[in-house]
């Protein structure tokens, strides 16, 4: 049994927020990052400006992810740090940006909904893009048997770091719904595949972390075009 998966990039999963600040996702600017809730649902994010001004100092290249709870405020409850590449300054520096990463209210939301946030740093001027923007179906792989048996849509995001050549690794599961059935652990399959552009920096590649998006059909024993 095989599943379909789709990337953010065609247009399944793209987040919008006000300014430069946009979702922190592949092939998209800005250095951060929310997920969790009904899409769309980004109200407010930090802007880069706000990301540089909370640079740990005497530290240049880092990132971290953190799981909070929202309401139908919107409001971002309990933040604790799941991810801080470069050391615990920068879980601390997303932490203290956590008031600024807000979902659009909402009285359907129910207390305690499930939100991640996450930030890079530093704030590249060109961001980790495609090296060929992926189409429809392009990313398909066997259902885990608890996705096959629970045999419904779902979501999830890898958070990766890109490498000066491009190169993908350390990919983390960060954000996955529904949670406990399989969904992270078959976009886990699919890092090795996916082919980027590094971020630049002064016109410079630079390390960089990038989330993938992905929506994840329900399983399917069609075959795979």
């Amino acid at each position: 049994m095989r599943t379909r998966l789709l990337t953010a990039l065609a247009g399944v999963v793209a987040l919008s927020a006000a300014g430069g600040a946009a979702a922190q996702q592949i092939g998209q600017p800005g250095a951060a990052s929310l997920y969790g809730g009904a899409k769309p649902a980004v109200d407010a994010l930090p802007t880069d400006a706000e990301v540089t001004a909370a640079t740990p100092p005497r530290k240049t290249e880092g990132s971290a992810a953190a799981h909070c709870t929202a309401g139908p405020s919107g409001v971002l409850e309990g933040c604790t740090v799941m991810i801080q590449r470069g050391g615990p300054a920068f879980g601390q520096a997303l932490l203290s940006l956590a008031p600024k990463y807000r979902l659009r209210p909402s009285d359907a939301r129910p207390a305690g909904t499930d939100v991640v946030i996450t930030a890079s740093w530093p704030v590249v001027e060109t961001p980790v893009a495609w090296q060929v923007p992926p189409k429809e179906g392009d990313f398909a792989t066997n259902a885990t048997p608890a996705v096959a048996k629970y045999g419904k849509p779902g979501s999830a995001v890898l958070n990766c770091l890109i490498g000066r050549l491009g190169t993908t690794y350390d990919c983390m599961v960060v954000y996955q719904q529904p949670y406990g059935v399989g969904m992270g652990t078959m976009i886990l399959r699919l890092a090795p595949y996916l082919k980027v552009k590094p971020a630049l920096l002064g016109g410079k590649p630079t390390p960089a972390a990038v989330n993938f998006p992905f929506e994840i059909s329900a399983a399917t024993t069609d075959a795979i075009r």
